[in-house]
């Protein structure tokens, strides 16, 4: 999954807006419909349709008619780019720099941060097509609707409509996770920050068990 943070420079206060109004319509719709990314969105000036198409062609949104009528969701770039901007306008992050590492669930990138110190920013990604059964062994995939069991009287909750949010739910847990540690002494990166599916942490230098010396 390629990131391109350079789309940023370009983008101005309206396209961020619209952008995090599409995030929330998705939160109770597959497919978001344009009249509640206006709704939601509610630009001074109107012009919401002129700003979709330009996150259209950044290929930041996806426009789907498979429900019926005209909605839009997310990308996973879209999703990459607003949680980069709150992290730089949190003044976590100043710049992002080369891939260090990928796995199953997730990116990990160099970043650097206004005072110029390296960090690492670890990109959730659930849902890539090697790791499709990860939903049947984490409980806190059970979110969002209540459904109740009629035998039992018990309620559960039913899955998300969108991997991006799962993802924002496994960083949150990470960093939690990390920052309980770390506020203990135990040997964890920094906790610095967690925006979305994005977990910022401090560098540890070193190299993979792989390639030490077993004598050592």
């Amino acid at each position: 999954m390629k990131l391109d943070p350079t789309v940023m420079r370009t983008m101005n206060k309206q396209d961020f807006r619209v952008l995090a109004a599409v995030e929330t319509g998705m939160k109770g719709h597959s497919l978001v419909p344009v009249a509640l990314v206006t709704s939601i969105a509610n630009l001074r000036h109107g012009g919401t349709n002129k700003v979709i198409s330009s996150l259209l062609r950044d290929k930041l949104l996806s426009h789907d008619q498979s429900c019926g009528y005209d909605g839009y969701r997310l990308t996973n770039s879209g999703y990459d780019i607003l949680a980069l901007h709150n992290l730089k306008s949190r003044g976590i992050i100043a710049g992002i720099g080369d891939k260090i590492g990928t796995g199953k669930e997730s990116d990990v990138y160099i970043a650097i941060t206004p005072q110029n110190t390296q960090i690492v920013l670890k990109f959730h990604r659930l849902g890539r097509t090697s790791f499709r059964d990860v939903k049947k062994k984490r409980d806190y995939f059970m979110v969002n609707a209540l459904s109740k069991n009629k035998k039992q009287g018990t309620q559960y909750r039913s899955l998300p409509n969108s991997w991006l949010f799962l993802s924002r739910t496994s960083a949150l847990k990470e960093y939690a996770f990390m920052k309980a540690l770390y506020d203990v002494d135990y040997p964890t990166p920094k906790p610095i920050g967690q925006n979305r599916h994005i977990v910022a942490m401090g560098l540890v230098r070193g190299v993979p068990l792989y390639q030490l010396n077993s004598n050592r």
